[in-house]
C-alpha cells in the first residue's frame, strides 16, 4: 500500500506531551473495526499516537487499524474526536524505526511522484488586475511573497495560511 506524504517542521516549544509529535502531511488507509476500509489524511505522529482527519464517522473509545510503514497495521484508539479531526492513542508504542520509515516513505514518495503543472491563466482577470510577478512593482520581497501566497491560496481554493513557498538560493 503507499503512502504519501511530507513531514513539516514544528514550532519548537508549541507541545507540551511527553512523546514529541512530528508535524506531516501523510495520507494512510487502513481498516475499521467492521473491516470497511478508510482513507485518512495524518496531520501529526509520535510514538504514542496520532492526529488524522477523514470523513469517516468515529467515536471515543473506537478501534482502528492504520497501515504504516515497517510496522504494517497499527491498533490505534480514539481518544477525541471533533468533525472530521481524531486524536488517537495507539494500544503500543511504535517505534523510532518506524517512525524514521514514514519519514523516509514520505520522502521518498515526494521525491519521485510528478510535479503537478498548472496552465497559465487565459487573463489577468482569473488571478487579479496585476501580474504575478513584476520588476518594477515598488513593493519588497516579503510584500512580494504574502501577495504570491494569497493568489496561490485563492487558484487552490484554501486559506493562505496552509500554503508554505520555498526558495533555494
Amino acid at each position: 500500500m503507499a503512502v504519501f506524504g511530507h513531514f513539516l517542521p514544528a514550532a519548537p516549544g508549541t507541545d507540551q506531551r511527553q512523546d514529541a509529535r512530528r508535524k506531516l502531511s501523510l495520507l494512510a488507509k487502513g481498516v475499521q473495526h467492521d473491516g470497511t476500509g478508510i482513507e485518512v489524511q495524518i496531520h501529526n505522529i509520535s510514538g504514542t499516537g496520532l492526529l488524522f482527519e477523514s470523513d469517516i464517522k468515529l467515536a471515543a473509545c473506537d478501534r482502528i487499524e492504520i497501515e504504516l510503514p515497517h510496522a504494517g497495521d497499527i491498533t490505534a484508539v480514539v481518544i477525541w474526536a471533533s468533525g472530521r479531526l481524531f486524536g488517537c492513542q495507539f494500544e503500543g508504542p511504535v517505534s523510532p524505526a518506524t517512525l524514521s520509515a514514514v519519514e523516509l516513505k514520505s520522502a521518498v514518495a515526494t521525491a519521485f511522484e510528478p510535479t503537478p503543472t498548472l496552465d497559465p491563466p487565459a487573463s489577468d482577470d482569473e488571478v487579479g488586475a496585476e501580474p504575478l510577478l513584476d520588476d518594477a512593482a515598488p513593493e519588497g520581497f516579503q510584500e512580494l511573497v504574502d501577495r504570491s501566497r494569497e493568489q496561490i491560496a485563492h487558484a487552490a481554493g484554501v486559506s493562505p495560511d496552509r500554503v508554505r513557498i520555498t526558495i533555494d538560493y
